[in-house]
């Protein structure tokens, strides 16, 4: 069965950051209207989930250092 969705878990692991730092992040943009990039997610049921695809074309369209 192809996985439809990334869980923080595994999107921290990805982007080499703390399960923390992307719900700090979450919580920054929603409540302090920042700008942090992050990958588009949905919440079900008070968990975060990424969809794949889109993660994976957000992840592609990062700029490059």
């Amino acid at each position: 069965m192809k996985t439809l969705f990334y869980r923080v878990e595994e999107i921290a692991k990805f982007l080499h950051v703390s399960k923390q730092t992307i719900y700090n992040h979450i919580h920054q943009n929603t409540k302090l209207h920042s700008n942090i990039p992050l990958p588009p997610y949905i919440k079900v049921n008070g968990r975060v989930l990424f969809p794949v695809a889109e993660f994976e074309t957000w992840l592609k369209n990062l700029p490059r250092h």
